[in-house]
């Protein structure tokens, strides 16, 4: 089954689930005439329970009125009742084949999330007598940021935690909105990639990251991200100082913004 994934500018902490894609002209037809316009299947057996008592209803009037009127009601009645069961039918095989798209469509969604680098607008360091913000574009702010780290590596210690905002696009398209979004962990854990901070900007890579199913409905309408595991942060400086071992790291996917 083919699996087609948002673009890389829509990764986000939230996304909509996809239908799966639609296996030819008549599945088509089948996909229009259920209404699915997303995987809320449902609400779709909802509204086909409601549609049924309509028709219920029309067919109950028609066998109480004379002539044309029994007719035009329920010729209505039986029209729409073979219409309910088409969607009935289309419904229960369109819902399997979501069941089987839905888990590929994660785990390629998750790897796109972990190769995509977040453009980085602040870092901070929480310490016990306040907040220190760090320039990651700054070579001379990166120095003391490593050497501060190989001493809390080195301590064995209680370190800082570092909190670092990184934008993402909010709208999914070209010109979106952009939002903000913050992950922290213990400077000791933090990977800091001196010299891989191109085009003048600092960025965040989350290699273990994945998108999970909101709970509730099951196929899933919406999915979440998990940032846990690793954060890789490429600074400014010389990759000949890295006391973190900066190590090659795959292509950047582009910009976050």
């Amino acid at each position: 089954m083919r699996v087609v994934t948002y673009d890389i500018k829509s990764v986000r902490p939230e996304l909509p689930v996809p239908l799966a894609p639609a296996g030819g002209l008549a599945e088509f037809a089948g996909r229009w005439l259920s209404g699915l316009r997303g995987p809320a299947f449902s609400r779709a057996r909802r509204a086909n329970a409601a549609w049924a008592a309509v028709a219920a209803a029309l067919g109950l009037a028609g066998t109480l009125l004379p002539g044309p009127w029994r007719v035009a009601l329920v010729g209505c009645a039986t029209t729409l009742a073979l219409v309910l069961l088409v969607r009935a039918v289309a419904l229960v095989a369109f819902e399997r084949r979501q069941r089987d798209f839905e888990p590929r469509w994660l785990d390629a969604q998750s790897e796109l999330l972990r190769r995509h680098t977040f453009e980085v607008v602040r870092f901070r360091l929480h310490e016990p007598d306040g907040r220190r913000t760090y320039d990651l574009d700054d070579p001379r702010d990166v120095d003391e940021l490593l050497a501060r780290q190989e001493r809390e590596r080195s301590s064995g210690g209680a370190g800082s935690r570092a909190g670092v905002q990184f934008l993402y696009r909010a709208g999914g398209t070209e010109g979106g909105i952009e939002g903000v979004a913050e992950v922290v962990r213990d400077l000791a854990e933090l990977r800091l990639l001196p010299g891989r901070a191109g085009r003048g900007w600092a960025w965040i890579r989350f290699p273990e990251a994945r998108y999970l199913r909101r709970p509730g409905a099951r196929p899933a309408q919406r999915v979440y991200w998990t940032l846990s595991g690793p954060a890789e942060v490429a600074v400014a400086g010389s990759p000949a100082g890295a006391g973190s071992g900066a190590a090659a790291v795959p292509g950047s996917t582009g910009r976050a913004r």
